[in-house]
């Protein structure tokens, strides 16, 4: 076990060193986005970000899923699996092209011909640095992800900066510092990562067929998680206006902070998660790793829904200001994902698909119904509130037949415990409640879970101990 939790370790400290720096420094533009962008540009931004993000499943068939199971895979060709799945995402790609054409000349939509191209190149951009990532990442070549990572935030950081303040573009120079970041990244990975050495289009074995069988089924799950994540806004826009989705976009800024912590576990756990599967969970590895993981999500959470106004004194600008009573909802649902997502990974193992695609369209379906009622009394606290709903709704459902999967030693009352008392809180946050009763929510959490503290706190010492002893021998 300590060679497993010494290999998640490694992983995990690479994953923070590519995404921990750059994710602040995204962080810190959003003053400026909230400064230059008015709230109808951020919401139209957002809405071409998400409608690429649905497209890219869709159109790709969720091939990238079955990239990383597949390159994991020690009995199987990893030039076979990179190549199988470029022919997916440029035949996906093509697709998108023909349709934006078909869609410009019949005049579907009122929208300008340049957010058209916007969306292609994101979709482009998008699929194509998604699909070397996770193909990267089953070669085990995760230092070259993390430097992608950096690469991105630090191309797209400069690129805003120039476009928005020196040469005042406005929205369409913040959708192409996006635009520029991403692609930047995706050229670094296929050159650095060597991923060209492996592109033989024509002499490799095909494996559609296997690739898409594991991957069809999370098309409705990448859908289902898509509204589950956007779909909010969609609503929200219809039913409220575009500058109240501007809003609505900027308060997910605050839970990414959440996001960029747990998606840095999951990125290391998502190959332990496979390589070192074990149905008995014997020695406790899922189980100690589920319950450290759950806690820190906790308290990651909690925390931030306690300096939520501090924190949106300092981002938002302007109107801007009100996206802070979106954000407590937001950070619970974002949690629930988080959990969720790492459960998926034990889904993936043994590739139980349909399962995950499961959990996920019924926490859709939760949510889509949430959204139209709630949003129609409180506006985007409504939206965010239908979102931790259905996030909630998913979790449940992962975690029951999970049991079907893999014997996890975790305690469940506690964990129960703890999902209610920051549930709570977030109703107490959104209601601008005395604070004491969120100190004390947060009290209760890190009372019952005095055996994750402990450990910690252990391994800390440990750590410590060896630097100086390190030091001292210097």
């Amino acid at each position: 076990m300590k060679e497993k939790n010494k290999k998640l370790i490694k992983n995990v400290g690479i994953f923070t060193i590519g995404s921990f720096g750059s994710k602040i420094l995204s962080f810190l533009l959003v003053p400026l986005y909230t400064a230059v962008l008015s709230t109808e540009n951020y919401g139209t931004a957002d809405l071409i970000s998400t409608t690429s993000s649905l497209l890219i499943p869709i159109l790709t068939l969720s091939i990238q899923d079955a990239v990383l199971r597949y390159s994991l895979d020690k009995n199987i060709e990893k030039n076979d699996v990179i190549n199988t799945a470029l022919r997916v995402v440029i035949k996906g790609s093509i697709l998108l092209a023909v349709g934006i054409v078909i869609l410009n000349y019949l005049k579907v939509f009122q929208l300008e011909n340049i957010y058209y191209w916007f969306l292609f190149l994101f979709f482009v951009s998008g699929a194509f640095n998604t699909l070397f990532n996770l193909y990267l990442r089953g070669k085990n070549k995760v230092k070259v992800i993390a430097a992608s990572g950096i690469l991105n935030t630090f191309i797209t950081c400069i690129s805003n900066i120039v476009f928005l303040i020196v040469f005042k573009f406005g929205i369409i120079g913040y959708l192409c510092a996006i635009f520029i970041g991403e692609l930047s990244s995706a050229f670094f990975q296929f050159f650095l990562g060597k991923i060209y050495k492996d592109i033989k289009l024509r002499k490799y074995n095909d494996m559609t067929h296997e690739m898409l069988r594991y991957s069809i089924p999370l098309i409705p799950n990448s859908i289902a998680w898509w509204i589950n994540n956007a779909s909010d806004r969609y609503i929200l826009t219809f039913l409220r206006g575009v500058a109240e989705n501007g809003i609505y976009a900027i308060s997910y800024k605050v839970p990414t902070m959440l996001t960029v912590f747990q998606s840095i576990f999951n990125n290391a756990w998502s190959i332990s998660a496979i390589t070192e599967f074990d149905e008995n969970d014997s020695d406790g590895f899922f189980g100690d790793n589920y319950k450290r993981y759950s806690f820190f999500s906790y308290l990651a959470c909690s925390f931030l829904i306690l300096l939520n106004i501090p924190i949106a004194h300092f981002l938002y600008a302007n109107e801007f200001f009100l996206a802070w009573k979106a954000v407590p909802f937001l950070l619970v649902g974002t949690m629930f994902n988080g959990i969720s997502i790492f459960e998926g990974s034990l889904y993936a193992a043994v590739k139980r698909t349909k399962l995950v695609a499961l959990t996920t369209v019924i926490g859709a379906v939760v949510n889509t119904i949430c959204n139209f009622i709630f949003i129609n009394i409180y506006g985007m606290v409504g939206a965010a509130l239908a979102t931790m709903i259905g996030y909630t709704i998913t979790w449940l459902l992962r975690t029951w037949f999970l049991k079907s999967i893999i014997r996890l030693k975790v305690n469940w009352k506690i964990e129960g415990i703890s999902y209610v008392a920051i549930m709570g809180q977030a109703f107490v946050a959104t209601l601008d409640l005395n604070i004491f009763i969120q100190l004390a929510l947060m009290a209760i959490v890190i009372i019952i879970h005095k055996e994750s503290i402990r450990f910690i706190w252990d391994s800390f010492m440990k750590q410590l101990n060896r630097f100086r002893h390190k030091k001292s021998k210097a």
